[in-house]
């Protein structure tokens, strides 16, 4: 099964804006809200108060949808929309509402689909069904116990590559403790790098890996569409699902 059709950028849109010249649209981007409290229906007490206290952004993905809006944060936290980053470098705060099942999927295997964490296009494009990096993240409800899978993921030409294991796994308990991850995924030459470092309820992860990039000679910095949080695959959320974002000026 070749998974993950939907593409993760509005390439179709992003076409007619540069055709025109123009600004980012609010039909095709998701967002910043500054105004607006982060949606916090799926988050304990002591999470609120830390969104309010740290500068967390919260992103969102509405039943129904791919993309995430975004609530809170502040100025390049998170990054988003159009840059030319060599890289992103943020904590993330996955939590229970990441353990979705499809039960009217619009493929069999859906649920086996990879939905991705920020990331960058590459290569000279805005899209990054074509070329680009990021996190992939799924719910598994046929292992035991049920957990959440961690990958590296990246799209090399339309490709889709990720390594053969996922680098990390967090199950139901994991989730509930709210803790946050630094991801770290980069452009280093003719590669993609990505790393994964925290602490969840006592565990240790440590989790590096690399993968290729389509384009070794394209300069790193070209413009790049900067995604967010994005559910799919080709199926859309199910229910409600949210993580907690705070992201940095990446340094190599």
């Amino acid at each position: 099964m070749q998974t993950n059709r939907a593409p993760t950028t509005p390439c179709f849109f992003l076409r007619s804006l540069l055709a025109l010249g123009q600004g980012c649209g609010l039909l095709a981007c998701s967002p910043v809200e500054p105004d607006a409290q982060p949606d916090a229906s799926l988050m304990p007490a002591s999470t609120r108060r830390a969104e309010l206290s740290a500068g967390w952004a919260l992103y969102t993905i509405d039943v129904g949808a791919h993309s995430a809006r975004i609530s809170g944060g502040q100025p390049g936290n998170p990054i988003q929309w159009f840059t030319r980053v060599l890289g992103r470098d943020f904590q993330f705060r996955m939590n229970p509402s990441a353990r979705y099942v499809l039960t009217r999927p619009t493929q069999p295997e859906d649920q086996l689909d990879w939905n991705k964490l920020p990331g960058f296009s590459d290569c000279g494009t805005l899209d990054l069904s074509q070329d680009g990096a990021m996190f992939g993240w799924r719910w598994r409800v046929d292992t035991t116990p049920t957990v959440l899978e961690i990958t590296a993921y990246a799209n090399n030409r339309g490709k889709h590559l990720t390594p053969t294991a996922p680098l990390f796994t967090l199950d139901e308990a994991d989730l509930a403790s709210d803790a946050p991850l630094r991801y770290r995924v980069f452009i280093e030459g003719a590669q993609y790098r990505f790393t994964v470092q925290g602490t969840v309820r006592g565990r240790t992860i440590h989790a590096a890996t690399t993968l290729p990039r389509a384009c070794p000679s394209s300069a790193p910095t070209a413009l790049k569409w900067a995604s967010g949080l994005y559910f799919g695959g080709t199926s859309t959320a199910p229910s409600k699902i949210t993580g907690a974002i705070s992201e940095v000026d990446f340094r190599p």
